[in-house]
């Protein structure tokens, strides 16, 4: 038995369970994707993207995506992988790509641990809230993925990397839904996309009205984000970025006291302001893409201006 998971949270809590681990490493809600590229340019491209907007060194990412990739393709065929990913879009993006990646490399004894919710723990945010005995427990009522969730997966990904926005509204509309949370997740996916009046997506809008209303110091903001978009699975680190793009250009629409979180710098509290063209964008009385513009990727559509 295999098991594969995301993040060091729960892979440290499962260490000495029987079989092998894996932590996987990647933030497939958001930077470049893409299917036309190669696995070289795939990389590198989100390896660059990364470096620019969250420090990390890209030789650093290229290191890792390759070596985890030939881990994954050397693993014997005849295992049972166990993949353990919750509710949240940034699990489930990991889960469609790992589906593919292991059907194309001939993997079929492939089951799952992924709940939403557990007994005596509310808010549920994910895996990484219980504890190791907790976990363990889960490995028993694990589930078989059939070839119909696969199917879903596989296309689910493909949607979710098409650089048109529509092929996700065909792909709820007409693939069959067996996965747990793959549709709702694609669903919300498309509260990523800028609003016409505003020109911010619903997390971007929430942080500017929740700094505006005297939430303003970064970790007591991230908590509060967190807390209403529950299923989303923001990291900091992604949520520091997103933030610093409104922070671009002559008008910014946010300043800030000192930097945000980042690789090189993983704790910060930053004290944040909104300004008066934040002010006017919030209020939809300007639009972002006016202000400060955007250089950012929803699945693999690239918005640029």
């Amino acid at each position: 038995m295999i098991h594969i998971v995301n993040g060091d949270v729960v892979g440290n809590k499962i260490v000495d369970l029987e079989g092998d681990l894996i932590v996987w490493r990647e933030m497939y809600d958001f930077g470049p994707l893409g299917l036309s590229w190669s696995k070289e340019e795939f990389i590198k491209k989100r390896a660059e993207f990364f470096e620019e907007k969250l420090c990390i060194p890209s030789s650093f990412f290229i290191t890792n995506c390759q070596a985890q990739n030939r881990l994954l393709r050397d693993l014997p065929r005849t295992e049972e992988i166990v993949l353990w990913f919750e509710h949240d879009r940034y699990d489930q993006t990991m889960l469609m790509y790992l589906l593919e990646e292991l059907m194309s490399n001939g993997f079929r004894k492939l089951s799952m641990v992924s709940i939403d919710q557990y007994p005596g723990i509310t808010p549920f945010y994910g895996l990484g809230r219980l504890s190791s005995n907790q976990l363990k427990g889960l490995v028993d009522l694990r589930k078989r993925i059939s070839a119909e969730q696969v199917k879903e997966a596989i296309t689910g990904w493909h949607a979710y990397n098409s650089k048109d926005a529509n092929d996700i509204e065909k792909w709820i509309v007409t693939e069959n839904h067996s996965l747990p949370y793959l549709l709702q997740t694609m669903k919300n996916y498309r509260n990523y996309f800028p609003s016409s009046k505003t020109g911010l997506n619903e997390v971007e809008f929430l942080a500017l009205y929740l700094i505006q209303q005297g939430i303003d110091q970064f970790k007591e903001l991230f908590k509060k984000i967190t807390e209403r978009r529950i299923n989303d699975g923001l990291s900091d680190l992604h949520f520091a970025a997103i933030l610093n793009e409104l922070m671009r250009g002559e008008q910014p629409l946010l300043v800030s006291n000192e930097k945000l979180p980042n690789f090189s710098i993983p704790e910060s509290n930053a004290e944040l302001e909104i300004t008066t063209a934040g002010l006017d964008v919030l209020k939809g009385r300007r639009n972002r893409m006016d202000v400060v513009g955007i250089d950012w990727w929803v699945g693999g559509v690239h918005l640029h201006r």
